[in-house]
């Protein structure tokens, strides 16, 4: 695998190609989002087998990069870490830069986690998607990080409602919690229905055969069974269970052992590391999923 260097003019129809296909056609990107002036005065890098493109990122002059795409076929297969040194090892060299940054999707925070990149404790939405800031010192092997951390991070954080439902639940998926809970009081909410958020609950389920995700309703409705969320539900019931609890007054994430999220109108409340407090909410999940009922209507399958 060879990572190129080039510029937007040079390699601009194969570049285009591999963020259309990655950004617009598979994550629904709107063009006039994905386009825009960076793009003439960034240094680009290509991902190349043999000769074929397989992977791009771009890199700018302050320390700003982004647009890290792979194809689908060739993921893991660690080209966006190769990706991300050659993107470092140009700003030390050639910029003589100290601190590399990026707007990344949580979907994605694992991997920047695992290359060094320490998260700054705030979301964001970009494209329709939930972000987060992350930053990495150039050529510095350890960093000592805690940060939104699942079983690490004792600090208490109080985040703006947008975004940060599906970041912190993208996040605790990746950090493979023994059992995720989830109560919900309104599921029309949107990370309820976010793609990024459901393909990450799925392929937490799917990495290991005795996890579990349990999904606690107030109430359900004519239609839910058309829900995203309940849809996923169908497609692995086997290892998701929906059941309807009137009583339920607020919306919460557990991520057992270790973290609880709870989801307001106005904040959303989350310590990752609280085995004490998590523990009791999770009590009081049990004692309401026990006088709960099974989810009627989710169960309607169209024919």
């Amino acid at each position: 695998m060879e990572i190129e260097v080039s510029d937007w003019n040079t390699r601009r129809d194969v570049l285009r190609a591999i963020r259309q296909r990655v950004f617009i056609d598979e994550q629904n990107v709107p063009e006039s989002l994905e386009w825009d002036a960076d793009d003439d005065g960034a240094i680009h890098f290509l991902a190349l087998d043999g000769k074929r493109p397989v992977g791009c990122a771009r890199l700018l002059k302050d320390g700003h990069f982004g647009r890290m795409a792979v194809i689908p076929e060739y993921r893991r297969q660690k080209i966006g870490t190769l990706l991300l040194r050659a993107l470092e090892g140009y700003y030390q060299r050639e910029l003589h830069g100290r601190i590399l940054r990026a707007n990344v999707q949580t979907q994605a925070w694992g991997f920047y986690l695992q290359n060094g990149f320490i998260p700054e404790p705030r979301f964001n939405m970009d494209a329709g998607m939930a972000h987060i800031q992350m930053g990495r010192a150039v050529g510095r092997a350890d960093h000592d990080n805690d940060i939104l951390i699942p079983g690490h991070d004792n600090n208490l954080y109080h985040f703006e409602p947008a975004a940060a439902t599906e970041g912190l639940l993208q996040i605790g998926c990746q950090s493979s919690p023994l059992s995720i809970s989830l109560a919900i009081t309104d599921l029309s909410h949107p990370a309820w229905s976010d793609r990024n958020t459901l393909s990450c609950i799925n392929r937490y389920l799917r990495e290991a055969r005795q996890r579990s995700v349990s999904i606690l309703l107030m109430d359900e409705y004519r239609g839910i069974a058309d829900h995203p969320l309940i849809q996923l539900q169908h497609r692995m019931s086997s290892r998701i269970e929906v059941k309807v609890n009137a009583s339920l007054k607020e919306t919460q994430i557990l991520l057992r052992p270790w973290s609880w999220v709870v989801v307001g109108r106005e904040e959303v409340r989350t310590c990752l590391n609280d085995r004490a407090r998590t523990a009791k909410l999770n009590e009081q999940f049990q004692e309401l999923w026990r006088t709960a009922q099974p989810c009627r209507e989710g169960r309607r399958l169209k024919i």
